[in-house]
């Protein structure tokens, strides 16, 4: 995957297979609905952790539905270092201790930027079953393996470059799933899942690796490139937020491969 995949992916960031005893095309929820059970908000907002390797930092996220979704880093209390910006238009990164920021359309994403939008990985940090792509996910555009006690949801389509799977349970809730193509693999978990105000069952903890796809010796191999672990501290649903145009006034725009390299993003 490319930098631009890594950190939109991020987020995007600072993201059980057992023998399959049955197949079936299609599946539906208890109440017989064909969509996942949904996550009913306007805005959330949360403190978050981030923890890659030696590295943990601390962070505001900040979202409003299917529109914006926002980062704050901030190693330290009151500093920002940096901000992530993500519209369905563009993917802003702005580095606040050197006065530069990067902005690039999700449109120029190697392999998904038509088919990645922010409501998807807004669905990705919320533990939510997702289908890339336009239009409402459903249930049955996957094929559905009963695992034991779990679900297995595959989507794969020989015209498309990628695939997808989630395992959840018998409630539909996601113990973890993989994007997979040519390119490379990220594929994240949930765990710790905690009652919200709502009701919904919200994961606290997310864990998401990515392995880039090399090629050595005429044979195909994959390498883990990134594994990062989000933490959720606090979660707030519906608050006014203001999601104004994010880059400080006298930034200087970089290309986005220098930013990340001083960010060290750019792995």
């Amino acid at each position: 995957m490319s930098s631009k995949v890594t950190i939109a992916l991020l987020g995007v960031a600072l993201m059980v297979l057992f023998s399959c005893s049955s197949s079936r095309r299609g599946a539906s929820g208890e109440s017989g609905a064909d969509q996942p059970s949904a996550f009913t908000y306007e805005t959330l907002g949360a403190k978050i952790s981030l923890s890659a390797g030696n590295m943990n930092l601390n962070a505001t996220l900040r979202m409003k539905k299917d529109s914006f979704l926002f980062i704050s880093v901030q190693p330290f209390a009151g500093i920002e270092v940096a901000r992530i910006f993500v519209s369905d238009k563009d993917v802003t990164l702005i580095d606040r201790m050197n006065k530069r920021y990067s902005q690039f359309g999700i449109r120029e994403i190697p392999d998904y930027g038509e088919l990645l939008g922010v409501d998807k990985l807004q669905a990705m940090l919320s533990g939510q079953i997702f289908l890339l792509g336009n239009g409402v996910t459903r249930l049955s555009d996957f094929s559905v393996s009963k695992i034991a006690s779990l679900l297995l949801f595959q989507y794969s389509n020989p015209k498309s470059r990628f695939s997808q799977e989630f395992t959840t349970d018998e409630h539909y809730r996601v113990n973890n799933a993989t994007l997979s193509s040519v390119h490379g693999t990220l594929r994240w978990e949930y765990s710790q899942y905690e009652a919200l105000e709502t009701g919904y069952m919200f994961p606290m903890k997310v864990n998401l690796s990515m392995s880039k796809a090399s090629t050595s010796e005429g044979f195909s191999s994959s390498h883990t490139r990134q594994e990062i672990t989000l933490y959720y501290k606090r979660i707030e649903l519906n608050k006014e937020y203001s999601f104004s145009n994010p880059i400080p006034k006298g930034y200087e725009k970089v290309p986005v491969e220098e930013l990340l390299s001083v960010l060290n993003y750019n792995r």
